[in-house]
């Protein structure tokens, strides 16, 4: 195929077709991890209030989505390692390539780097990632505070969980009303 073809299916309906799979696989993603909580035997975090998630702007909700999965990619990396269930690793590792990959094409839009942090991406620190959504928490209705020490599986899961939440509930909000 020629590049000029290749370029030319890049349209409008492209992006809206991308995000409404990027909002699926995120909702898939909160069930994944709901599921495996309950599998091992905890009661999944409730699901939070969120605020400011809305964007009546398409540049402004790009913007927030490149944040939101470059955050994504970085909050896994930084706690996969410390994951012991292999499955959970697994699954951990399965569920990151798909945020990289929803990086990259919102960073393409953005006319950033695919990868921002070039051939090697690096983790985010928890305080780092728990600061930037913070904003967007109204209430964890209940649910475990996110700065809470990242010590067991099922802990590293409701952070997880949390994050996944915020990127469904954004999608959720912005992708059915911005591309119509």
């Amino acid at each position: 195929m020629a590049t000029a073809t290749v370029l030319s299916t890049i349209t409008p309906e492209t992006i809206k077709n991308s995000f409404k799979e990027i909002m699926d696989d995120e909702a898939q993603h909160v069930s994944f991890f709901e599921t495996a909580l309950k599998r091992a035997g905890v009661t999944p975090r409730p699901k939070p209030t969120f605020q400011g998630l809305e964007h009546a702007e398409l540049d402004d909700f790009i913007a927030m989505s490149g944040m939101l999965e470059n955050a994504g990619v970085g909050a896994f990396l930084m706690a996969m390692p410390t994951i012991s269930d292999k499955t959970a690793t697994a699954a951990a590792a399965s569920i990151v390539t798909i945020e990289a990959r929803h990086a990259g094409f919102v960073n393409a839009l953005l006319g950033k780097p695919l990868a921002e942090n070039g051939a090697f991406d690096k983790p985010i620190s928890q305080k780092m990632i728990v600061e930037a959504v913070s904003p967007f928490i109204e209430s964890l209705n209940g649910g475990p505070n996110p700065a809470d020490e990242l010590n067991a599986d099922p802990v590293i899961l409701n952070f997880a969980l949390l994050l996944e939440h915020l990127e469904a509930e954004f999608y959720r909000v912005n992708v059915p009303r911005l591309f119509k």
